[in-house]
């Protein structure tokens, strides 16, 4: 299922931690005290930088133009890069998406 992205914005939702373990980043929802191994998201690099880009409610639109420039790729594969890593945090719940204003 698509979703619709496009005049959303996104936020890390509150209770989402990037923590580095064994060499490996990863997204740990804390809103237990246990932790549901099947809740783990891995990140790689380009992932931890965009995690890192929706500390601030942002669009898509503006992380993907940052997303280009920093890592000096065509506009279009940031879009698409971008929007896939967004639907994924999306369907799992780690992200607050709201109204673009």
């Amino acid at each position: 299922m698509k979703l619709s992205l496009a005049h959303q914005q996104f936020q890390q939702r509150p209770g989402v931690v990037l923590r580095k373990v064994a060499g490996e980043v990863m997204l740990v929802p804390t809103v237990t005290r246990e932790v549901d191994m099947d809740s783990l998201f891995l990140l790689n690099a380009s992932g931890e930088w965009l995690w890192e880009q929706l500390r601030q409610q942002t669009t898509l639109a503006q992380v993907a133009e940052k997303m280009a420039g920093h890592f000096r790729i065509e506009p279009a594969r940031a879009t698409a890069d971008a929007t896939a890593f967004v639907e994924q945090l999306v369907e799992r719940n780690l992200v607050v998406a709201q109204p673009a204003s």
